[in-house]
């Protein structure tokens, strides 16, 4: 009887483990682009100042973010599509002017992928190209084509950024 008693017994705690299990899906569920935000002359990251951006033809070309500063935006790519496009709008003083919007332009591949029986499906994309507008983009650089689920950086994007002039001595008085 206390053979039975104990087999029972792990049978009801392996019974236990096994229903309490609350690993389910762990992973990020979305395959969604990071653009971070980049400095065209020194390479480093910066913060934009008052900038909304939004994609194009999007329903009621909602916002992805409008905010006082951001160094980097996610970008979402529509599945049922082969492009997507977005507009930076500039919202500082000196910059909110229509004709300084710029776009930027992906085509992609997208394929529908199974990750788990928790996670379910969900589509990864490769980009075959970027086209943009230059008014305050310098530059757009896809530092990995594959975006998955994995969150990381994929898409830099280089904007045209004052700098300071530095004090020289060739203007010194003779």
């Amino acid at each position: 009887m206390g053979k039975v008693l104990k087999y029972l017994l792990c049978l009801l705690l392996g019974a236990a483990v096994w229903c309490c299990n609350t690993v389910g899906c762990l992973q990020n569920q979305s395959s969604i682009p990071l653009a971070g935000f980049y400095d065209g002359t020194t390479d480093t990251s910066i913060a934009l100042d008052s900038i909304t951006v939004y994609g194009v033809g999007a329903p009621n070309d909602s916002s992805l973010i409008t905010t006082r500063t951001a160094s980097m935006v996610y970008l979402p790519f529509r599945s049922d599509a082969s492009s997507t496009s977005f507009c930076f709008r500039y919202l500082a003083k000196y910059l909110d002017y229509p004709e300084l919007n710029d776009t930027v332009s992906f085509t992609y591949t997208s394929q529908p992928k199974f990750v788990s029986e928790e996670c379910g499906a969900m589509y990864f994309y490769t980009i075959t190209g970027v086209k943009y507008t230059t008014h305050l983009i310098d530059s757009v650089a896809v530092t990995d084509s594959l975006i998955n689920n994995i969150d990381n950086e994929r898409i830099k994007i280089f904007f045209r950024v004052a700098h300071d002039e530095e004090d020289t001595d060739d203007n010194e008085e003779l």
